[in-house]
C-alpha cells in the first residue's frame, strides 16, 4: 500500500518535478490511500495554478474531473480522534506544517490499523525525514 500526501499527489495531475515517477508508481497495482485532508489541497493547487495563469479553463475542468474520478477509488483516511495523540506526538517531535502532520499521522494510523508496513510518498524533505524516523519506507517522486 503507498500512501501520498498531497504535494505527491498534485504531481499525477499537474506536470512538475517528479511527475513522471508519480504517474510510474500509481499505475502499478498497489492500492493507494489519502488523507481526507488531501481533497481540499489537490483541488486548491489546481485553482492557484488557474488563478495564475499556468492553466486554462480547459484544461483545469480536466485535471478536476480525473481527480474526482481518482477521489473514488482511493482509501481515504478520515481525520478521526485517533489521529489526535499520534500528531501530538509528531508536532512535538519534528518541525512539521500542521498539514504534513496530519499527512503523517494518517499514514501511521493506517499503518497501525492495518498491522501492515505502507510506503509514504511525499515531496517535501522534513516530512519525509520525520515519516522515515517513524520507521515508515519513504518515496520522494523528485529523487534523482
Amino acid at each position: 500500500m503507498i500512501y501520498i500526501d498531497s504535494s505527491a499527489l498534485v504531481k499525477r495531475y499537474l506536470k512538475e518535478n517528479g511527475s513522471e515517477r508519480v504517474q510510474k508508481t500509481l499505475s502499478g497495482k498497489n492500492l493507494l490511500a489519502v488523507s481526507k485532508l488531501a481533497y481540499p489541497e489537490v483541488l486548491s493547487a489546481f485553482m492557484r495554478k488557474h488563478r495564475a495563469g499556468e492553466l486554462g479553463e480547459g484544461p483545469l475542468k480536466k485535471v478536476i474531473d480525473w481527480f474526482l474520478l481518482d477521489w473514488d477509488k482511493l482509501i481515504i483516511v478520515d481525520m478521526n480522534d485517533g489521529l489526535l495523540p499520534i500528531l501530538r506526538t509528531l508536532l512535538h517531535n519534528y518541525p512539521l506544517k500542521g498539514a504534513d502532520a496530519v499527512h503523517l499521522a494518517s499514514a501511521l494510523w493506517l499503518s497501525q490499523s492495518l498491522k501492515e508496513n505502507l510506503v509514504f510518498m511525499a515531496s517535501d524533505q522534513t516530512l519525509l525525514k520525520a515519516a522515515l524516523s517513524e520507521q515508515l519506507l519513504v518515496l520522494d517522486p523528485t529523487a534523482g
